[in-house]
Order: structure tokens, then sequence, then C-alpha cells
């Protein structure tokens, strides 16, 4: 069950280098920006943003990983054998709580869904789809199954 978790853990934690890479590196090219016009109070603002969004996806994907792995190691090894069955389990445990993310983030400040674009639609929703189906594909390495090919 522990090795569940941690494997699960691990797939979450490089789901979550990747916003946390990008996010960082746009902070950080931002940060530089504001430097060189000479306005460092904007510089360490902006640079501790950026470190904060890289260790919020971080943590969030390691913790959802986990619960992943939690999720795949109490399921019914019946249910764990087939592809389709586990690789649902792992795309809803991961992928849900990600879109419920994306949705408190857009309604944060008073605004519906419709005072967006749709290009901040495609961006918040292709996150916990891109992560719900990288963990279902890969949901038989988190349980010790092998490659679901």
């Amino acid at each position: 069950m522990r090795d569940v978790i941690r494997r699960g853990a691990r797939l979450g934690a490089l789901i979550g280098a990747w916003p946390a890479g990008i996010a960082g590196t746009l902070c950080l090219v931002t940060a530089i920006v504001f430097l060189v016009g000479d306005m460092r109070g904007t510089f360490w603002a902006i640079l501790g943003i950026g470190v904060g969004t890289a260790l919020a996806c971080m943590t969030v994907g390691v913790v959802l990983g986990a619960a992943t792995g939690l999720v795949l190691a109490v399921a019914p090894r019946r249910l764990l054998t087939h592809p389709l069955p586990r690789g649902l389990l792992a795309a809803l445990t991961m992928g849900l709580p990600l879109a419920t993310l994306s949705l408190v983030f857009l309604r944060g400040d008073g605004y519906s869904l419709a005072d967006y674009p749709p290009s901040t639609h495609l961006l918040f929703w292709s996150l916990p789809l891109a992560a719900a189906l990288v963990t279902a594909a890969r949901s038989g390495e988190i349980t010790g199954h092998g490659t679901d090919r």
C-alpha cells in the first residue's frame, strides 16, 4: 500500500512540475523585466508570486498524486486488473479536484464564467483534463501492474 501511494505521489510531482515550471519561468522573466526597469519592489513582489505559485503547483500535484495512489491502493483488486476501470478511477481522483480548483479560481472575485474570454477557459480546463488523462494512462504503473499497452 505504501509503495502505491509513493508511486502516485511521484507521478503527481511530475504532473505538478509542468505548470510549476511554466508559471515560475513566466514570473521570473517578468521579474527580470522589472529589475532592468529599476523597479526593485515590483521585482521582489513578482519573484515571490512566482515562487509561491511554483510551490503551490508542486504541492497540489503531490497531494493529488498521493490521494490517487491511496484510492488505487484501497480499491478492490478485481477492479485494478482491468485497465479501463482502473484508469477511470485514477482520472476521476486526479481530475475532479483540479476541475473544482479551476472553478474556484474562475469564480473567485465575484465574476461569472461568462465574464472570461474563451482563451481563459481553454487554459483553465486543459490542465485538469491533461492531468486526468496522464494519470489514467499511468494508472497501471501506480498500482504495479505495468504499463497499459
